[in-house]
């Protein structure tokens, strides 16, 4: 592990939170139960079940040579040194160890067979990773070297089409590396490859894209489009490359990463500016916007691919990193602890490729998506496109790596309090810090200290908005603790000391589409569990799962009638059946707007959100 954090040298824009070395972290509790259970399912054995890695061409063999290797490995490494699994860690290591190897003279590397940029981005992220666990020097030059033939060579061969909406995470690797080097010519990279890039500022400013796109370009009119053509800056390929779901996730780090290399009020003002206007025109409950594989609309019963929740989540860390914008935060919990666990199986072998927000059945039938396939909603190894089934494995992980990060004045911050133990250095001594609790479930927060040595330097902990009278405290001093701030406690630390934080956890609701009622406590999204009905096709753990609903589902919600947290944590509002309110292709048909009820008012239990495959999260609002 190396010793340090990496911040923004000059010219670069200054930051004030940065990542901290893989490995540092080590999960407790509820996440780290769900990291074992993806190390115990496809996170450690997929090389041994999946032909896309069997003999994967980024390992040295015959088989897959484009983006599934690298994506794996990028969620490779965090889990592995999550866990301090020696045998993830050798398994990420035969990745590295050719990819290392396999670098030419020139600087180009991979698969002789495959020519593309676009991979190479997603193996320079997973190269970031490995270095700051093992201090690898050879990753530094590797780059460098790769950065030089990049630079020589994109005037002849520029970015194409899936490059061109993610040449962010290129820049990010060489700021990355610009950091650690100070190497100006990176810099020059970093220019030359925006401006080959898709213009996700300029996009996310002027958002264009706010109707259902299934009405403004039906994929049967845009496909003869992207058959006829192959130039990637085409109206068709354009409208493919900037409605993609994935591509959009991506692109939103993008004009952060513009603003730090040139600054511009545009660019540092782009993230919130998309983010808004895409929650509004496709935005659900999760706090992810829908994609089934293109934006959908803001229907909660319309997809988000898991592919976009994962590279959503490395969006917002990448962003906590530039940006000391709390808010950030509060996306970082709302999607790691609801959409992201709700898209795997409990038992970490199954996923689905487009999870519903209202999702009341799992089967293989024709939905209103985009232009998914039947089995898109199932839980499988390889439901729909194999990339999420690649790409998953990041989702999770990266999330507990980012749970904490340095601040540059020597200090530490704490971006979730989830139960976890953090050794790193701060004013210039080791330390250990304990967090424990039950969040995301239970609010009451309590982190133990120790200290090598006494030091002096800051804690500084982020305090959710929705935390209203949230408390902190350090022995019997008390430090302000404002909703939507990040508070700082600087003194000297002599080990021993025990902060305590307290976020309050009141039930709220938010209104979403069709003025549809969402029910939150803390950072977690509640729904009505339906009871499923399981059918496997094939062999457990690899078999498709499909469910039936044997519960009902259709109710209103009266939230002004009855809204409370139950002793179990669950949350009990009253509600009204709404017979009217039935399923439409498989799906929950859109929630309708005052709708007529019929019955006695009942007392519903509401379960977390991703404690439920089948369940309804966004309800109607009785009259």
């Amino acid at each position: 592990m190396i010793s340090k954090a990496i911040f923004n040298k000059a010219p670069l824009a200054p930051n004030r939170f940065a990542p901290l070395p893989l490995g540092a972290i080590e999960p407790k509790g509820e996440l780290l139960e769900r990291l074992q259970a993806q190390a115990n399912g496809l996170g450690g054995h997929i090389t041994e079940v999946w032909p896309s890695l069997m003999d994967n061409a980024w390992m040295g063999g015959q088989g897959e040579d484009w983006e599934r290797g690298p994506y794996y490995l990028d969620g490779l490494l965090p889990l592995a040194y999550s866990l301090k699994d020696e045998r993830l860690i050798q398994l990420a290591n035969r990745f590295v160890e050719w990819i290392l190897a396999s670098q030419d003279e020139e600087g180009w590397f991979g698969p002789r067979t495959n020519r593309s940029w676009w991979p190479r981005m997603v193996v320079l992220k997973a190269l970031m990773q490995h270095f700051t666990a093992t201090a690898d020097r050879r990753v530094l030059g590797f780059m460098m070297k790769y950065f030089k033939y990049q630079y020589e060579h994109l005037s002849q061969r520029p970015l194409e089409l899936w490059a061109t909406a993610r040449a962010g995470e290129n820049i990010l690797a060489a700021i990355w590396l610009y950091n650690i080097t100070g190497e100006r010519a990176l810099l020059k990279l970093c220019d030359r490859l925006l401006g080959m890039s898709i213009d996700w500022t300029g996009l996310f400013s002027a958002f264009p894209y706010n109707t259902d796109l299934k009405r403004t370009l039906p994929w049967e009119e845009l496909k003869p489009q992207l058959d006829a053509s192959d130039d990637p800056w085409s109206k068709g390929w354009m409208f493919h490359q900037t409605t993609h779901v994935v591509n959009v996730a991506m692109g939103l780090k993008t004009p952060q990463l513009d603003h730090a290399l040139h600054g511009g009020l545009k660019q540092g003002d782009a993230f919130f500016a998309g983010y808004e206007r895409l929650m509004k025109a496709h935005g659900v409950a999760t706090g992810m916007f829908t994609g089934d594989e293109h934006l959908s609309g803001a229907s909660p019963s319309q997809g988000t691919e898991t592919c976009a929740v994962a590279e959503m989540l490395f969006t917002l860390e990448t962003l906590m990193g530039l940006s000391e914008d709390p808010r950030l935060g509060d996306l970082f919990e709302q999607i790691g602890y609801n959409a992201m666990p709700a898209a795997l199986s409990p038992d970490g072998w199954a996923h689905q490729y487009d999870q519903q927000v209202n999702q009341v059945r799992l089967s293989r039938e024709k939905r209103s998506w985009y232009n998914n396939g039947e089995d898109s909603n199932l839980f499988g190894l390889e439901p729909n496109f194999g990339c999420c089934t690649a790409n998953l494995h990041q989702g999770l992980a990266k999330f507990a790596a980012h749970l904490w990060m340095a601040t540059e004045d020597g200090g530490l911050v704490c971006q979730s309090p989830a139960p976890c133990s953090l050794r790193f250095k701060a004013g210039g001594q080791r330390v250990k810090l304990e967090v424990e609790g039950e969040y995301p479930r239970k609010g009451d927060i309590r982190i133990r200290v120790s200290v090598a040595a006494p030091a002096s330097f800051p804690l500084v902990l982020r305090i959710p908005g929705w935390a209203q009278g949230a408390t902190l405290r350090v022995g019997q001093e008390n430090y302000e603790a404002k909703p939507g701030t990040y508070a700082s406690i600087h003194r000297l630390w002599e080990g021993g000391e025990e902060i305590r934080l307290v976020l309050p956890m009141e039930p709220r609701t938010k209104k979403w589409y069709h003025q549809s009622l969402a029910v939150y406590r803390g950072p977690l999204l509640y729904c009505l569990p339906i009871k499923p009905l399981w059918q496997v096709e094939g062999e457990l753990p690899l078999g498709e799962r499909s469910a039936a609903p044997s519960s009902p589902w259709n109710y209103a919600l009266y939230p002004s009638k009855g809204l409370r947290q139950a002793e179990d944590g669950s949350v009990e509002v009253c509600a009204a059946r709404v017979p009217g309110w039935t399923e439409r292709a498989g799906s929950a048909a859109p929630p309708p707007v005052l709708p007529k009820t019929q019955g006695d008012l009942e007392t519903l239990r509401l379960v977390p959100y991703a404690d439920a495959p089948l369940r309804i999260a966004q309800f109607p609002q009785g009259a």
